[in-house]
């Protein structure tokens, strides 16, 4: 009986080293970072200054910031916010953005607002942290892209 036991171990240890084989990494190890899309229009779903949520205590429904392919951006119902009129948008670095550049087309004033870009259930948000006026207040709008369906 022993020397069945032990020849079936030996059969079993045979099978599970032919079974295996060498790791062989394809790649640099290094996953590649998504783009950042934009592109759309976006609604604000969340309000906070100085990380107090502040949405429920202000109409931040009708506001709409619309981010266009062509690096141009137009804001509908305005509210206070980073820039104050329409223009055009770039990132600090297109492959890992950490801010968004804003330039306002009349005045020409390029303000910068800090970018995040993460996924909430499932749903991309952007966060924008930004100070319109009194340093001392931050605020950080979280926009989810507006669907055709609103």
């Amino acid at each position: 009986m022993k020397n069945i036991s032990y020849k079936l171990l030996l059969f079993l240890l045979v099978c599970f080293t032919i079974a295996c084989n060498d790791f062989k990494n394809q790649g640099s190890g290094v996953p590649e970072e998504a783009v950042k899309v934009i592109n759309g229009s976006w609604k604000i779903v969340q309000a906070t200054r100085n990380g107090v949520d502040i949405t429920s205590l202000m109409d931040f429904t009708q506001f709409r910031i619309q981010f266009n392919s062509d690096g141009t951006y137009t804001i509908q119902n305005f509210l206070p916010f980073v820039v104050h009129s329409n223009g055009t948008w770039n990132f600090d670095d297109p492959q890992y953005p950490f801010n968004l550049n804003l330039t306002e087309s009349d005045s020409g004033a390029t303000l910068t607002t800090a970018f995040n870009y993460p996924v909430v259930n499932g749903v991309r948000r952007i966060g924008l942290a930004f100070s319109p006026g009194c340093k001392n207040n931050i605020y950080t709008y979280l926009f989810e892209k507006e669907t055709s369906e609103n």
